[in-house]
């Protein structure tokens, strides 16, 4: 390096200042490029684009922490301090060979994914069909709690309660129709190693394909059963 800045003190006595200016920056610059912090900023962008290639589509990490003020950190070796698929802000732990200090960089995932929506009006207590969905795409930090991404998530279901045209079809708000109705008569079927029973009683509750009903038997004894896709309720012992 003092070599260089000789030869350049020489040179300058006979060209223009810019230039020897300019000669200055190049002999600066691999100096300049190595910071300590290359490693850590690209290990923790490759650890997050990973880890989130699940969320959708043009995935993107931007790191919001300033690695430039971390210590020195050879073989960083990136984690999640909680568990699942980061998205949004995040922290992300990073490990060093060098010393056992833990280093923390903050950033943000970014992801574009779809999500299904009413295509238009729909009332509560309607059965859902295909000309009733539409897709909605946004970054996956908008997306709605438990919206759906799936048209045979929701075709067949019933629509819990009213929606406008846009609204994102959520699976804690849609039911299965029901097959057995409270009040009405239901057949229960009984199986075990070697013998089933049918036998009649009242259903207590309403219930569609899978869920758990309860019925009251002509003795007044309560027994609860599987809704099957017959409308039958299935004990098991």
């Amino acid at each position: 390096m003092q070599l260089i800045l000789n030869a350049i003190r020489a040179f300058s006595l006979a060209r223009p200042l810019g230039l020897v200016l300019g000669l200055l920056a190049i002999a600066a610059t691999p100096t300049a490029l190595a910071t300590p912090d290359d490693a850590i900023a690209q290990a923790t962008r490759h650890f997050l684009m990973t880890q989130a290639a699940s969320l959708g589509d043009d995935v993107g990490v931007e790191l919001t922490s300033d690695t430039s003020r971390l210590p020195e950190c050879r073989s960083p070796q990136p984690f999640l301090p909680r568990d699942g698929v980061p998205q949004g802000r995040v922290m992300v732990g990073v490990r060093c060979s060098n010393d056992e200090r833990v280093r923390y960089v903050q950033a943000r995932v970014s992801a574009s994914v779809r999500f299904l929506v009413a295509s238009t009006a729909i009332k509560r207590g309607e059965r859902l069909s295909a000309d009733m969905l539409d897709w909605e795409r946004a970054d996956v930090s908008r997306r709605p709690r438990n919206a759906l991404n799936a048209p045979s998530q929701a075709i067949g279901k019933v629509v819990m309660q009213r929606l406008v045209k846009g609204m994102a079809l959520r699976g804690d708000r849609l039911r299965q129709p029901y097959l057995v109705h409270r009040g009405e008569a239901v057949t229960l079927i009984a199986g075990g190693e070697g013998f089933s029973v049918t036998r009649e009683g009242e259903a207590l509750n309403n219930g569609g394909k899978g869920d758990s009903v309860r019925a009251r038997m002509p003795d007044g004894k309560v027994l609860r059963g599987q809704v099957d896709a017959r409308g039958r309720l299935a004990v098991s012992y």
